[in-house]
């Protein structure tokens, strides 16, 4: 297998090399640099061809040239971002023309016209002050954000992270962009992938420690791109998304910053309920440092940060007896000591704290990168940057009645949390060539994530102590921790070569990814035990007792096991070609094809018994699959046509857009179920997985129209739509459940999956059910990656820009949008992909509904003023506005009512239209309401319900519900005092950033809602007649009568951050 994978690679990596160098030249920006283009024409508008075009990096000292052509354009590939700039043109017996304090976005391509005059007496050239315009502007075809460094500087945030940059984004809900997955977006990093590709809890790196993996003094410029017809820009169906780090230049400058807040910092009243906050010490603090190690040849830029947090792990207190509040457990003192006693005496074993302690949270980060100015046609960039993270975390409340608290019905002890790990390690290369007239953009690229837990406690076994049913306390080595740990090594090859012919400009490209997973997850490697009373407890620990449990034997047993290790590998090979053409002076056209081929390199383990056996697809048909086989490598086309029409030819009115197909990754965990998973092995899995034969990577074909205009007043209007229709999605089945048997009896006639008298659990095949020690996992299965072409999105934005000079900039724009699929692929692993896709009839077969991603409608909006005073204090205000409505939730039904076998309340609600529709019953034998008492609570808070009342007599859809609209002012507070000492400007800086603002002004304010019970029916059981029953749950006493309730987390209430930044430069 190692020589047939070598073998796999070599090839795929000569194929890249054989590619790359017999592709034809080609011209056009990275998605690290930006571009310049242009033309030069005499008076008479006549071009002038062979004419000078130098461009200059202000700062650093960095030159570009370019000759025009035959027809007088001009082309500047691969400039560094930012700016000033300087361009200055000549040509021969004309006088020459310089512009000045030219800034440039990540990925923009700006154009410039220049009217050369004839030679008079005066020699000078003419100086011109730059006037582009980000927005109108030929460059622009599909939808994209562009944030530069003044705003990043300038937007009120207290995590400093650049989630909360990209939010100005219209389309931008949390990380998801345009209504999909967030899995589905691409991160980069100096265009290097920067993904968290395997798909584990949270979409960017450094996720799980709630760490940022780059500091925000490190980032120089943020590109959006939600429908680039750029061919070079893939690996996304949702957005890319793309980082570009800050570089150094011949200037000295830097920056000495400190943040912190805690619990004083934080609101405690949410429309009149009082909120405790436990204490908090929070501190933020770092440096950036630029400039010449060579002047106008060679730069460095450092940036060093560490983030310390601290908070009591649980303000949860146990009951003495004497003792009360709202906080005070059921969970004895007497109960905890004794625990404490009996493990120490008779098995030497520390449990560590049940309260009174607290956790941490801890990150460094480092960045450095260095420039190279080799010379006028070459310049060479090295960027390392460095993560190490950890957060200590409560256990998983999985497997255990009622979950592991801490919490007014159960305490565990310390020693059952554990600390996770994110660190990463990053290097990134790249060269820019000019040949004539012919350049080069190359890129390599390797990051290594390395993501583990540590238990705090020694090998032990996972105990749970219950009382009365549910969980009471807990003790042990948490069973999802156990040698947990996920390797992560991605590489990339970029290169893309350039040249212009004319009226055209031919790109051409190929990439390289490469992605290798080493997983080792070990559930229930050492035993678990759950005793009904601490009576049972009692007795199991006691060496005299015939029930007695040796602990440290159990672990000794463990230990002489090996812990699994899986390893994922495989890769992605892109290659693509566009033309840029300037159909006329006021219309681009570019056309494009990007391949992208999937390639797998690990051969999972074959399993002769799954193969022997027969499953059931979604149709009911009998098949059989191979464990060991992965899909085929097969080529995924990515056509694409995008426009830029200057309509007026003055740059006041634009049209643009395009058309395309977009290729994108999914979460690799889900290939890695499917190997890790093949040999059924004891001790790690309770299932099944495989892909279907032709399964292909997710592709989305996305249409984006748009109108840029220039209103008055100076007032940029935006008009943009874009929709996107799904070719390639991913759904997951259970190939495993045995089909329908009947249908339900009454109202709610929904398919059944097994007797209304029987216990059966719904499985064709049980022989991977089993688990050491009796376990049985209820989500086993046989699961099964596929495809379908059901589901879009679409969108609608509005957007108004304004600057009133160089003080104020203003902005607000409104998104409305909708998205469904066939399932938004709720869970990280394939089984809760599967089981948690709520469903009305087959959960192999679910229907087309609403998205879990996307706003409905959306405000977003945002100012920023600056006001310098005198040469001594300048002051800056900014101010960030959503207000928006779109959290979707679905009704279901508490209890599997289709008896699927899933456990996770996936059945959609039936709406009765009366009292004839559903049978009512108590919710147990104190519950003396009658069925009518029942009903009538019940109809009235479908009453109040604006959409369980339009769906009387259907079943509520999968998050056809609306949450109700909030809204948010975020403000920053900058007050700088600034002094000079000799060439060199200083200024000491204050920052206060609040977030909610409402919130402090009035405690009514800023208040989210959320709803209080989306399962308000419990299902009970079928009668004898064959009818579901359900029972309407009381709360402390009462019923239901409301759907949403005052949200008291912190995102309703207000937060404040200050900081004190030293700079000078």
């Amino acid at each position: 297998m190692y020589q047939s994978n070598t073998t796999k690679k070599f090839l795929a990596i000569l194929f890249a090399i054989t590619l790359l160098f017999t592709t034809n030249s080609v011209f056009g920006q990275g998605v690290t640099t930006a571009a310049m283009n242009g033309v030069i024409v005499d008076v008479d508008g006549e071009p002038l061809p062979g004419a000078n075009v130098e461009v200059l990096h202000d700062e650093s000292g960095t030159k570009y040239g370019a000759a025009t052509r035959v027809n007088g354009r001009f082309d500047v590939p691969n400039i560094r971002v930012g700016g000033p700039y300087t361009i200055i043109v000549s040509y021969i017996g004309f006088q020459s023309q310089k512009l000045e304090n030219v800034y440039i976005g990540l990925g923009q391509n700006q154009r410039f016209e220049f009217i050369l005059k004839e030679t008079s007496l005066s020699t000078e050239a003419i100086v011109v002050e730059a006037g582009v315009d980000d927005i109108i502007n030929p460059n622009r075809t599909g939808a994209s954000t562009n944030i530069g460094q003044q705003q990043i500087e300038e937007l009120p945030t207290i995590s400093r992270s650049a989630q909360d940059i990209y939010r100005l984004t219209p389309q931008a809900s949390g990380n998801s962009f345009g209504g999909r997955n967030n899995y589905y977006n691409n991160f980069s990093l100096d265009g290097s992938i920067f993904n968290n590709s395997f798909g584990l809890d949270v979409p960017t790196p450094g996720g799980q420690t709630n760490a940022q993996p780059v500091s925000l003094d490190a980032i120089e410029q943020i590109q959006v791109s939600i429908a680039p017809f750029d061919v070079r820009q893939g690996g996304f169906t949702g957005a890319g998304i793309n980082s570009v780090t800050r570089s150094g230049t011949n200037r000295f400058s830097g920056s000495f910053y400190n943040f912190m807040r805690n619990e004083n910092f934080i609101g405690d009243d949410v429309s009149g309920t009082v909120v405790e906050n436990p204490n908090l010490t929070y501190r933020q603090t770092g440096f950036r440092l630029g400039g010449p190690i060579i002047k106008n040849e060679l730069f460095f830029f450092i940036n060093a940060e560490q983030e310390r947090r601290e908070e009591p792990a649980t303000t949860i207190i146990s009951n003495t007896g004497s003792n009360s509040g709202a906080n005070v457990s059921r969970v004895a003192q007497s109960d905890l000591n004794e625990v404490i006693s009996i493990l120490d005496n008779q098995y030497g074993y520390k449990t560590g704290a049940y309260q009174g302690y607290d956790h941490q949270t801890e990150n460094d980060k480092f960045l450095m990168k260095i420039n190279w100015n080799v010379n006028t046609d070459h310049q060479a960039s090295f960027r390392y940057n460095h993560l190490t993270s950890w957060r200590d975390v409560l256990p998983h409340p999985a497997i255990s009645a009622g979950g592991r608290g801490p919490d007014l019905n159960s305490v565990p002890f310390e020693n059952t949390s554990y600390m996770i790990n994110n660190n990463i390690n990053s290097y990134v290369a790249e060269l820019n060539s000019s040949f004539g007239s012919f350049s080069n953009h190359l890129r390599l690229g390797y990051t290594s994530f390395r993501d583990f837990r540590d238990s705090k406690s020694a090998a032990f076994p996972s105990v749970d102590i219950n009382k009365d049913g549910l969980n009471y306390i807990s003790f042990g080595l948490e069973r999802f921790s156990t040698n947990n740990l996920l390797d992560q090594d991605v590489f990339q090859f970029t290169d893309d070569i350039t040249t212009y012919l004319d009226e055209h400009i031919i790109t051409a490209g190929i990439s390289y990814e490469s992605f290798q997973f080493n997983n080792s997850f070990n559930l229930f490697f050492y035993p678990g035990h759950t005793f009904s009373s601490m009576d049972e407890f009692r007795a199991a620990t006691n060496p005299l007792d015939p029930s007695y449990i040796d602990f440290n034997a159990e672990v000794a047993r463990s230990d002489s096991n090996a812990f699994k290790l899986d390893e994922v590998d495989l890769a992605q090979l892109s290659f693509y070609v566009q033309d840029e053409w300037q159909a006329t002076d006021d219309l681009i056209l570019t056309g494009g094809l990007r391949v992208d081929m999937p390639i797998y390199f690990t051969e999972p383990a074959n399993n002769a018994e799954i193969l022997a056996e027969t499953f059931n697809d979604e149709n009911g048909n009998d098949v059989k699959f191979d464990v060991s086989k992965l899909p085929d490598t097969s080529p995924l086309w990515s056509p694409r046509l995008g426009f830029n029409w200057d309509v007026n030819s003055d740059r006041t009115f634009q049209l643009r857009g395009g058309t395309g197909v977009f290729t994108g990754r999914l979460r690799f965990v889900w290939i890695s179920n499917q190997i890790s998973n093949a040999a059924i092995a004891p001790f790690y899995t309770f299932q099944i997985n495989s892909t279907v034969d032709d399964f292909k990577w997710p592709q989305t074909w996305r249409t984006n129209l748009a109108i840029d205009k220039e209103l008055p007043f100076g007032i940029i209007g935006t008009l943009e739509g874009i929709f996107s229709k799904d070719i390639n999605a991913v759904v997951h089945r259970n190939y495993n459940m045995a089909p329908p048997t009947g249908k339900a009896v009454g109202a709610d006639n929904r398919e059944i999956f097994a007797s209304t008298d029987s216990t059966a659990e719904n499985k064709l095949n049980g022989f991977f059910t089993g688990g050491p020690l009796g376990v049985s996992f209820l989500d086993a299965g046989a699961i099964i990656l596929d495809n379908t072409d059901e589901g879009y999105q679409y969108s609608i934005t509005g957007q108004l820009q304004k600057k009133f000079g160089m003080d104020l900039t203003t902005s607000i724009a409104y998104t409305f949008s909708e998205a469904k699929d066939i399932t938004s692929s709720p869970g990280e692993i394939a089984a809760d992909a599967f089981q948690l896709n709520q469903i009305v009839g087959n959960p192999n077969k679910p229907e087309l509904a609403f998205s879990d991603f996307g706003l409905r409608h959306r405000f977003v909006g945002t100012a920023s003023y600056k006001k310098q005073w005198n040469d001594f204090l300048g002051t800056s205000v900014s101010l960030f506005f959503e207000a928006a409505q779109g959290d979707r939730f679905s009704y279901v039904y508490a209890g599997d009512m289709n008896l699927d076998g899933i456990p996770q309340n996936n059945d959609l609600m039936y709406v009765p239209q009366n009292s004839s529709e559903i049978n009512l019953v108590p919710v147990d034998a104190s519950d003396t309401r009658t069925e009518a008492e029942i009903w009538s609570q019940l109809n009235n808070y479908i009453k109040q319900d604006d959409y369980l009342s339009e769906r009387r007599g259907k079943y509520a859809e999968r998050n056809g519900a609306l949450g109700e609209w909030f809204s948010e002012i975020d403000i920053r507070l900058l007050q700088d005092f600034n002094f000079d000492m000799g060439q060199d400007k200083h200024t000491f800086q204050l920052s206060l950033d609040i977030l909610n603002l409402g919130n402090l002004i009035n405690p009514d304010w800023g208040v989210r809602r959320f709803p209080i019970n989306k399962a308000p029916l419990t299902f009970v059981g079928y009668n004898s007649d064959g009818e579901p029953e359900f029972s309407f749950p009381l709360k402390d006493g009462k019923p239901l009568s409301e759907t949403f309730t005052d949200n008291t987390s912190l995102i309703s209430r207000w937060r404040i951050q200050v900081g004190v930044r030293y700079l000078f430069n």
